[in-house]
């Protein structure tokens, strides 16, 4: 059975949190959790030579939205979030099917 609904997953400085959720949440996100994290990059001369943060602390925000307000949302983190450069964060969704309640 396909619905219409996308598990959307967000990963970025955990500093950003309460924006994402907040984000998630005016955007019709229903079941939004988060879970912090640590990134694999070590800082060294040659991560910082390729423009990479060494900040490590990450939060994984997560939730169920509509496959529109998924589009919204991915729009929004790219123009107030900058998520098309290195570094500002990861947004992805997956097909939500099979959905028993």
């Amino acid at each position: 059975m396909d619905t219409n609904l996308q598990y959307f997953v967000i990963i970025g400085k955990t500093k950003l949190k309460d924006k994402f959720t907040e984000l998630l949440a005016e955007n019709g996100g229903k079941g939004i959790g988060n879970i912090y994290g640590k990134g694999s990059l070590s800082p060294s001369i040659l991560a910082q030579s390729f423009g990479l943060d060494s900040d490590n602390k990450r939060v994984l925000v997560f939730c169920l939205v509509t496959k529109e307000n998924a589009k919204n949302i991915l729009d929004i983190l790219i123009e107030k979030f900058n998520f098309t450069k290195p570094n500002s964060g990861i947004a992805f969704t997956i097909p939500v099917q099979g959905l028993m309640v």
